[in-house]
């Protein structure tokens, strides 16, 4: 991935750093390429806790693409 970089003052990089925080950037290249681009970061998804009946321990519960048995046992597969 290509990267730009540019120099600012001491003044600026702490306007810019504030302003990705106001605007809840993950960090402040991701606040930079919004306004250049002026694209929309995709939806945060909001992670869903449920305590498990069994051992009473919160699982995360957030809604994703389903993990098939295969895909599981061939990560495992490699684990040392």
């Amino acid at each position: 991935m290509p990267t730009i970089t540019f120099k600012v003052s001491a003044e600026e990089a702490r306007n810019i750093r504030a302003r990705a925080r106001a605007a809840k950037a993950r960090s402040v290249s991701e606040y930079l390429r919004k306004v250049a681009l002026d694209e929309k970061p995709p939806p945060r998804r909001r992670r869903v806790l449920v305590k498990d009946p069994l051992t009473g321990l919160l699982v995360d519960a957030t809604p994703g693409p389903a993990v098939s048995d295969d895909q599981i046992r061939a990560a495992l597969a490699e684990f040392p």
